[in-house]
């Protein structure tokens, strides 16, 4: 495109043929036209990459601005507010000779978008602030009555096409759908019956609190975040050698379980070595900082790889909690959002002065680090530890400050840590003694060195004594430094920095959970209904700028955003809501009379396809294999043997696998070890990603090779030998094998039409292995869970080829 206003307007002919050249139907006024819904997202998409933000000569036509745009350039405007039909943005988008976009243009304005530009401009052509970047208010739902806000809200988009709510799905697929959906395994048969059989009106929402508190829910919340933040067992880079950080992903199961308040999850990860007398789990919390890929590789620049370093966690930061992509704004002006690049690097100042080296030196402990329990049954202890030492440390704190105990330097006292004063404590042969504390102080001190005994080391942030100098970077080089030194900084176009925070991690912690912050709120909202519902409100959770989606019901995202900052930031309680809605508990199944493939007006209930950890442990689940252990060091099911060898360098420790023996080959998926470069080749197959950058959307594709690895890994076969001998053990006849097949992973009994596929299929087996009965061994061979040799072999092992068609299915891989 052309640089200079000017050539917009060759000749006067074209301003006085201005009207001729619209379409009849838009020389009216019309219908007001929104900004920020209507003409931003055409604006952003088809003008913004040359005259957007990132416009930078003087004489560079820019829209991106009321005042840019009405700027007057040698003697024209694009738009005329004084006479809007002599706008020059008229003249070109209508222009045959010289339109704008250009005709070679990869994006060309459509009709109807003409037409919106039109009446925008002959109405004034005023501006208005992105939706994402004005903060969200709450406003009640028309008509609501006694409805929920949400299915009021969802109510009130299907009376728009003259549609309504789906029917209620039946209990029992309402019960397997939150049960998935909160822990990410089915209901226990014996949790499903009591609530089929409790005819209180209440009786799921009852349900429902039972799944929150449970343990599991930790582990299948923490999922999503792990993604997001990009948490791997490895380094990432080069050698992609062990690191030390997996109590990070423990510390996150525990905070979720713990319903920790999400804007203290953010506030501890970014900043929890900064909060005043920091707790060990605090500390532990900013392994979220540390989470970068790192690398020692020969000949790589220290100060290169501290600015890729910076880089890695401010984009981070910009997908995980603003809901922003601000990688452009590293090398230039971002060129659809209000980004400047200085702010960009303002914003990578904070975490310019964390003390860790820019290199790992490919190590397990690349300091600095703090030693962690090892586990979630190690935190349990841990905490009643410290527990029981606060209430210690409280009671002396109060008897010397009543008492004025000569034996105690009052100063001394206040300046002392923890586990100094527990030291004071011990040491007091006078005072404390009598007051009865000594010999509590001196348990505790003994319990707490045993815990620290089978601590483990993990990665954790810390501040220089003094910050780095942070500079602009000349098209993002490390090595380009341009003008002075600059301060810790944010992103102007949200939200003013608050007055008293610390210009530091903890300050931008501040700022981000602010209640006048208008993205936070509504960008970890959009993700939780999308975890809940499939697709978020945003159908582009990373992007809630210019080129991202609008909101498909956007008051109720608002609303949404503005109840989790008024519940304190309950992540339950979020979710007690949207999973009690008439929304959520609609029937899945596709409806004819409405032609919404997307299911953008929330029509019917969530259906697709389970992610590649949930597929996993239902089978483990239902086979009975699953081991409860939470926590600890990441395990290694079984894989193809190579795999790691012929991705690894060769100076790589993680470059042989050797898979796990006993119960740990069947922990939950959550704790299957994470190696970036090479994740387990089932999480790749169903779309899992590598975690060497930030991932707050999975793809959902269906393949044949899906297929392949379900029919065919060795996990998947010895899961499904497990789960035919649990059948053969707790039910007598077929027919009650297969409704117990179904009960367990359906929580339904088979169709007519099932029942009569599964028995012909079962037939078949027993027909297949009865003619060769050393293939059945061979079967039940697989795995190393032993089998119970008192079951016939041909029988065991047609129902394990059942069990495994079964857990293929979709009955069993999909929500709905």
């Amino acid at each position: 495109m052309t640089n200079h206003f000017t050539m917009a307007v060759r000749s006067t002919f074209l301003l006085l043929a201005m009207c001729s050249l619209l379409p009849a139907d838009v020389k009216q006024l019309g219908k007001p036209v929104d900004f920020a819904r209507d003409i931003l997202p055409i604006l952003s998409n088809k003008c913004f990459v040359c005259h957007g933000p990132d416009g930078k000569a003087k004489e560079q036509l820019r829209l991106d601005s009321f005042a840019a745009a009405t700027l007057e350039i040698d003697g024209h405007r694009a738009i005329n507010p004084a006479d809007p039909a002599k706008s020059g943005i008229l003249v070109r988008i209508h222009s045959k000779d010289e339109p704008m976009p250009p005709a070679d243009a990869e994006k060309q304005l459509t009709a109807s978008e003409r037409e919106l530009l039109t009446r925008w401009v002959k109405q004034g052509g005023t501006y208005a602030k992105h939706w994402a970047f004005v903060p969200p208010r709450k406003v009640s739902a028309p008509d609501k009555g006694n409805q929920s806000e949400i299915d009021a809200w969802t109510a009130a988009r299907l009376r728009e096409k003259e549609l309504d709510f789906a029917p209620a799905a039946d209990l029992a697929t309402l019960a397997r759908r939150a049960s998935l959906v909160l822990t990410g395994l089915p209901p226990e048969p014996d949790q499903l019956a009591a609530f089929l059989a409790d005819k209180r009106p209440d009786a799921y929402a009852r349900f429902v609190d039972r799944l929150l508190a449970s343990p599991r829910f930790g582990e299948h919340q923490a999922r999503y975040w792990l993604d997001a933040v990009r948490y791997g067992d490895t380094h990432g880079l080069h050698l992609d050698n062990r690191r030390g950080i997996y109590p990070y992903r423990d510390w996150v199961v525990m905070a979720l379980n713990s319903n920790l308040p999400l804007n203290e999850f953010i506030t501890w990860q970014l900043a929890g070595d900064l909060l005043p007398n920091p707790t060990l789990a605090q500390r532990v919390a900013t392994g979220f900082v540390r989470m970068n890929p790192s690398t020692a590789e020969g000949g790589a620049i220290p100060a290169e790889f501290q600015a890729k370093n910076n880089f890695d966690r401010v984009e981070t930061l910009g997908t995980v909690l603003l809901g922003m992509s601000l990688t452009c704004a590293r090398c230039h002006t971002h060129k659809y959002d209000p980004i400047p690049q200085t702010e960009y690097y303002r914003l990578m100042a904070f975490f310019n002065s964390t003390a860790e080296n820019a290199m790992d030196g490919n190590a397990y402990i690349y300091g600095p680090v703090v030693k962690a329990p090892p586990n979630q049954a190690a935190w349990v202890d841990w905490q009643a530890l410290e527990t029981a030492r606060d209430t210690v440390l409280k009671q002396a704190s109060a008897k010397i400050l009543k008492l004025d105990l000569p034996s105690v330097d009052d100063d001394k006292w206040k300046r002392a840590s923890q586990q100094e004063r527990l030291l004071i404590l011990k040491a007091d042969q006078g005072s404390f003694a009598s007051l009865a504390l000594q010999k509590p102080a001196s348990d505790i001190l003994e319990k707490l060195a045993n815990l620290e005994k089978t601590f483990t080391t993990t990665l954790v942030a810390q501040e220089l004594p003094s910050a780095r100098k942070t500079h602009l970077l000349k098209r993002g080089e490390y090595n380009l430094p341009v003008g002075d030194p600059l301060e810790p900084g944010i992103l102007n176009v949200m939200t003013a920095f608050p007055a008293a925070a610390p210009r530091n991690r903890l300050g931008l912690a501040r700022w981000l959970t602010s209640r006048e912050h208008p993205l936070v709120s509504r960008v970890l909202i959009n993700r939780v209904w999308q975890r809940v519902f499939g697709d978020g409100l945003v159908r582009t959770p990373e992007d809630f700028g210019l080129q991202g989606q609008q909101p498909t019901h956007p008051q109720l995202l608002d609303w949404l955003a503005v109840e989790l900052q008024d519940s304190g930031w309950d992540l339950k309680h979020m979710l007690r809501l949207m999973v009690n809605s008439r929304t959520f508990r609609q029937q899945s199944t596709w409806r004819i009379d409405v032609d919404d493939p997307e299911n953008r007006l929330l029509a019917r209930g969530p259906s697709h396809r389970l992610d590649a950890e949930v597929v996993r442990d239902i089978a483990l689940w239902a086979s009975r294999l699953l081991d409860p252990h939470m926590g600890g060091e990441g395990v290694k099911p079984y894989q193809p043997s190579g795999m790691w060898l012929a991705l690894a360098h060769p100076g790589s420790n993680t470059k042989k696998y050797v898979a796990d023996k006993g119960q740990k080959t069947y922990r939950r998926s959550l704790y299957v070890y994470w190696k970036r470069t090479s994740p387990h080749p089932m999480m790749t197959l169903f779309d899992a990603p590598s975690r060497e950058s930030s991932c707050v959307r999975r793809s959902r594709t269906n393949t044949a090779l899906q297929s392949l690895g379900l029919f065919n890994e060795a996990q998947r076969l010895e899961m499904a030998r497990a789960l035919g001998e649990r059948l053969l053990q707790d039910a007598r006849t077929d027919a009650q094998r297969l409704d117990m097949l179904f009960g367990l992973l359906v929580c339904r009994k088979p169709s007519d039409v099932e029942r009569k596929a599964c028995l012909g299929l079962l037939e078949a087996m027993r027909d297949r292995y009865k003619s060769s009965p050393k293939d059945a061994v061979a079967l039940l061979s697989i795995g190393d869970s032993p089998r119970n040799e008192k079951l016939d072999a041909v029988e065991h092992a047609a129902w394990s080829q059942l069990s495994i068609a079964v857990l293929a299915s979709d009955i069993a891989i999909l929500l709905f």
